[in-house]
């Protein structure tokens, strides 16, 4: 069995860097970040493709534009209508944008958004108010101008969305692709609850062939660095992989259950080592299953195995035996997780909301090992059961006592890290953290809420206030590590 390279360790509470511009030519550039966006220049104006996935990444999107050229915002095209590419709309329609879209990536940003809203809110994810529309649109072609920079606006087929445009920037033979490409990490087939992605037909496969009679000398992803031939064939031979193997499965008549069980303790070694960022091998493997199911909906996902780890009821029983009260199982729990047993450590604590279910302490410390448990797997749609899990728990604590500071704390603490890792705003979690200090706390908890006001800070290029927190965090409590991380970054 070949040994994976150590990666050395990143402080993960270091300032980021949120957005990379990355120059492709000398009137292209793509901004580089979770979701990519593209900025063309032309000799009247610029366009931006694909807005960003919330508003404060698309401001920094906005001052990347003015870091490269002083000339209007003529356009802001969106791709398709996944909330990822189209969040930051409002912002570039104040700035002065004309929104440009298929026909169809404007009814889809309405007519689909209640399920896509409930699929990620149910993976932890807070949108906050729906995209601008587009005022612009076509049906499956349109033709613009940036001055000396012909835009070619075009529906090749269905990939990721039915909806997909690509853009081709004709004077310098690149093609912006939407998610139509992705690169640089497993992607993501669709969203498991929607009648699209990787289905049977093999039309995404189709459309990147489209693609690529082009022969662009580029291919701007919407998620990873930029494609070539080797990143579209390495796409198209994963998206076959699974056409291929599901399909011999389904056409067994394998359950789903035991189809994905058999197919992920089998994957290829080129398969498992593909790093894992928003999309799955299981998520792919319920795409292209769903596709292949008639009844009761064809193409919609309702079932998707938890991510959140388990212990089997014999070992749990042999733990919690002896346990004496609700501290004690708090301990037991934290022993097991020391030997990262998440598994076991989420079941005990999960037990104590049964045993002691009116004690707000017992829902907080199952939210808190479920976070924790999250880091143990890599794609952020998987963390999602974790957070919703977690959340729910609060809530609990919360509706038995709704000043019960260490689930406001708790609550705060996620929110500002979530905003720390996607470049949000974190004012939700602010708010948390302010209740919880009213409520008085002290020690560690004083120690963890000044902390994540340094996170907060951080998040918002901030470093002299950032600094600040942290070092009132270890005033509190010189022993509380994450500060001391903080402070060294």
């Amino acid at each position: 069995m070949r040994t994976k390279r150590a990666v050395p360790m990143e402080n993960p509470y270091a300032p980021r860097q949120y957005g990379e511009l990355v120059k492709v030519t000398e009137r292209v550039y793509l901004f580089r970040n979770v979701v990519n966006s593209t900025i063309i220049i032309g000799d009247k104006g610029v366009a931006v493709i694909d807005t960003q996935v919330n508003q404060a990444m698309a401001r920094r999107l906005f001052k990347a534009v003015r870091r490269v050229t002083d000339k209007p915002l003529l356009y802001a095209i969106n791709t398709h209508y996944h909330w990822d590419h189209t969040n930051g709309n409002a912002v570039f329609h104040a700035a002065g944008a004309t929104i440009v879209a298929r026909e169809m990536t404007k009814d889809f940003m309405v007519s689909r958004s209640p399920r896509q809203e409930a699929f990620l809110a149910s993976r932890g994810f807070k949108l906050g108010d729906a995209p601008v529309l587009p005022t612009q649109t076509f049906a499956q072609e349109m033709e613009l101008n940036l001055g000396n920079q012909p835009l070619h606006l075009v529906h090749l087929g269905k990939a990721e969305t039915d909806d997909a445009t690509a853009i081709r920037i004709l004077s310098e033979e690149c093609i912006v692709s939407g998610d139509t490409v992705m690169t640089g990490s497993f992607p993501i087939f669709g969203q498991p609850v929607m009648n699209e992605g990787l289905m049977a037909n093999h039309d995404w496969i189709n459309t990147i062939k489209e693609l690529r009679t082009y022969a662009p000398k580029h291919v701007l992803p919407g998620h990873g660095p930029l494609a070539h031939n080797a990143e579209m064939e390495l796409l198209m031979q994963i998206e076959s992989y699974f056409l291929t193997e599901v399909r011999k499965r389904v056409e067994k008549g394998m359950p789903l259950i035991a189809l994905l069980a058999e197919l992920e303790a089998n994957l290829p070694e080129w398969i498992r080592d593909i790093a894992e960022v928003w999309g799955t091998p299981r998520y792919a493997i319920l795409r292209v299953y769903r596709g292949l199911i008639d009844e009761p909906e064809p193409g919609w996902q309702h079932f998707k195995p938890s991510a959140i780890p388990t212990a089997d009821e014999e070992s749990l029983r042999k733990q919690t035996r002896a346990l004496a009260d609700f501290d004690a199982y708090r301990e037991a729990s934290e022993e097991v997780e020391e030997g990262n047993d998440f598994g076991l450590a989420v079941a005990i604590l999960k037990s104590t909301t049964k045993k002691y279910p009116h004690l707000p302490a017992a829902w907080t410390e199952y939210a808190g090992v479920l976070m924790r448990a999250s880091r143990t797997v890599s794609s952020v749609l998987e963390k999602g059961d974790f957070f919703s899990e977690a959340n729910k728990a609060l809530d609990t604590a919360l509706e038995l006592d709704a000043g019960y500071a260490p689930a406001h704390l708790l609550r705060g603490q996620y929110q500002i890290l979530s905003a720390y890792r996607n470049g949000d705003e974190p004012d939700d979690g602010l708010a948390s953290i302010h209740n919880a200090m009213s409520l008085g706390i002290q020690g560690t908890s004083l120690a963890q809420a000044h902390f994540c006001i340094g996170m907060a800070h951080r998040t918002n290029g901030n470093e002299v206030e950032a600094k600040a927190a942290f070092a009132k965090a270890i005033a509190a409590d010189a022993r509380f590590m994450p500060a001391q991380l903080a402070n060294m970054a």
